[in-house]
């Protein structure tokens, strides 16, 4: 974490924040009207105690503990010994076209991302492909896009994730996610083929020699494990990372807002109402359990511990040893856990406070209508401080589209340049997580990707601009 220089940036962006507020007033929107609701100001005691506060919200110890869960399953799996064999054959079987196995990752997380934007739910594989990728040779920062990097570009042109295109228009008023879709289909596709082509270049990387190539990857990797020849057979990894992956698709799709598919709302009710006499069987054995759909955090914490188990399970390990494996990869997750749940205090900071719709006031306030370069502006800083679509949509929305531009332009420049902020901002979850995780310095991820990032922000003013046109 030290390396990366993250920790200081978001410790100075709460700073900052603390400073604002005592010059900025809280502001809310209504109506179309701003209301100015006076000065929060954040005093020393203060500054702590909203720290506290955030560890108070359920939703970011969740998300704290499904990171460390991710680190217990692969803290086993890197014992198993069949791992990193199991790695090193994925590697060695796109020897020579590497770059396929990039672009096959990249386009499926892409496209989950762009469909369901599952939040950081997909970081569960993104251990082992990025395992995969360093072994090939690539390295952390090619790593990174194919995974974390791809994640951002689903989220640019998501196009009928609930969680970001519905979020977007609840405030909208929008009652089909279909609304506006192909400029975002847009934006998806010729985003992608920035990371593709960037992907396809990265080959001129590669390290050439193969007894380099695991070297290098064992000093970059967290869960590349230990190789051994025991006798046991690698399927029990393959199936029950397979079943993670089919239960994380079934039950973390947002059947009912983005399809209208009520199956297992309507299943969970009958399976959960099931009765001997008097004595309900599920509910009284297994407790509470949520509908396909609702699963979140908490739940897919709960399997990734349970798989972690079964696969110490299959490998005949004695029951301490996984509990000091899952230890040892929960101790290696801690940093990237925590500089996640920093990240996410600036949203409680900016959200509590409420001085940006003041500052976004401000911003709007230089055109009496719809103006593409403020809209931008506003967007921009917004998602910097707010970091989720909820925040985001529900404090810079009002007043953008207070200005007259219609709900498919609005939804396209908001949507696409929340992306890109993400893209870059030191205080996106996903991307502070994945160079926390790679230990990449925030400076060498500037340095290398700033070109791709401002190709991105060409491509969502300009699809923008041709809605307003059309």
């Amino acid at each position: 974490m030290k390396k990366t220089g993250l920790f200081k940036i978001i410790m100075f962006t709460l700073l900052a924040i603390v400073v604002i507020t005592w010059f900025v007033p809280a502001s809310y929107f209504n109506s179309g009207e701003l209301a100015e609701l006076g000065k929060y100001r954040i005093g020393f005691f203060d500054f702590f105690q909203l720290i506290f506060g955030a560890f108070e919200f359920k939703y970011f110890i969740q998300i704290f503990i499904f990171l460390l869960s991710v680190g217990a399953l692969y803290g086993v799996l890197a014992k198993t010994g069949k791992y990193r064999a199991w790695i090193e054959k994925i590697a060695s079987k796109f020897r020579g076209k590497e770059y396929v196995f990039l672009i096959i990752a990249a386009v499926i997380i892409v496209g989950l991302t762009s469909a369901f934007n599952y939040g950081l739910l997909l970081f569960m594989f993104f251990p082992l492909i990025i395992s995969i990728v360093l072994a090939m040779g690539y390295d952390k920062i090619t790593a990174f896009l194919t995974t974390f990097g791809a994640m951002l570009i689903g989220t640019i042109g998501s196009t009928i994730s609930y969680n970001i295109t519905g979020v977007i228009n609840e405030q909208l008023s929008v009652t089909k996610l279909s609304t506006g879709i192909w400029y975002r289909i847009v934006i998806l596709v010729l985003s992608l083929a920035v990371l593709i082509v960037y992907l396809v270049k990265a080959k001129h990387t590669v390290v050439k020699k193969a007894e380099n190539k695991i070297e290098t990857a064992i000093e970059n990797d967290m869960f590349i494990g230990e190789k051994n020849a025991n006798k046991y057979s690698v399927w029990p990894i393959i199936i029950i990372l397979g079943l993670l992956f089919v239960l994380l698709i079934l039950a973390c799709t947002n059947w009912s807002g983005t399809f209208n598919i009520k199956f297992f709302s309507d299943l969970n009710t009958k399976i959960m109402a099931v009765k001997i006499k008097d004595f309900e069987i599920f509910k009284n054995i297994f407790g509470t359990i949520e509908e396909f759909g609702s699963w979140y955090y908490a739940e897919m914490a709960v399997m990734n511990l349970l798989a972690a188990l079964l696969i110490g399970r299959f490998f005949r390990m004695k029951h301490r040893d996984v509990l000091s494996y899952m230890a040892e990869g929960t101790k290696k997750m801690l940093p990237p856990a925590l500089i996640v749940v920093l990240a996410y205090c600036v949203i409680y900071f900016a959200g509590n406070t409420m001085f940006y719709p003041t500052i976004a006031g401000w911003i709007l306030g230089a055109t009496s209508k719809f103006n593409i370069f403020f809209a931008s502006i506003a967007t921009i800083l917004g998602s910097a401080l707010h970091v989720d679509m909820l925040y985001v949509a529900n404090y810079v929305i009002p007043q953008i589209a207070a200005e007259g531009a219609s709900a498919t332009v609005t939804g396209t420049l908001i949507q696409g340049l929340y992306g890109v902020t993400m893209f870059v901002a030191p205080t996106s979850v996903a991307l502070v997580l994945g160079l926390t995780y790679l230990n990449i310095p925030y400076t060498e991820w500037i340095k290398k990707t700033w070109k791709i990032a401002l190709i991105l922000f060409g491509i969502v003013i300009l699809t923008t601009v041709a809605a307003m046109l059309v």
